[in-house]
C-alpha cells in the first residue's frame, strides 16, 4: 500500500506534541529574496488572492512537503504531463 502523501503542515503520527507547539507562537522574521522568489510569492498572491504572509505559509508547506519526502523519507518525486515524466532533484 502506498505511503499516503503529508499536505503542507501535516505530520507523522507522533509528531503532534511539536505540531501544537509550534503552532501556539507565531515567530515574525524578517527575509531578503531575490527576484525570482518575489516573483513566485506574487504569482501565489495573484492566482489565489492570498496575502503575502498566507502565500509565505504556503510555499512554505509545500516545500516541507517535497523536501520531506526526498531528505527524510528517501522518497522520489516524479511530475508527470501528459506521456512526460519529470524526477523533482532536491540539492
Amino acid at each position: 500500500m502506498p505511503t499516503p502523501i503529508r499536505t503542507p503542515g501535516q505530520r507523522a503520527e507522533g509528531e503532534a506534541g511539536k505540531a501544537d507547539a509550534a503552532k501556539a507562537a507565531p515567530k515574525r522574521i524578517n527575509v531578503a529574496v531575490n527576484p525570482e522568489t518575489m516573483a513566485a510569492l506574487q504569482k501565489v498572491m495573484d492566482r489565489e488572492n492570498v496575502s503575502l504572509t498566507e502565500a509565505v505559509r504556503r510555499l512554505v508547506g509545500y516545500g516541507e512537503v517535497l523536501y520531506r519526502a526526498v531528505r527524510e523519507d528517501d522518497e522520489e518525486l516524479l511530475l508527470k504531463r501528459g506521456t512526460t515524466t519529470r524526477q523533482v532533484i532536491i540539492l
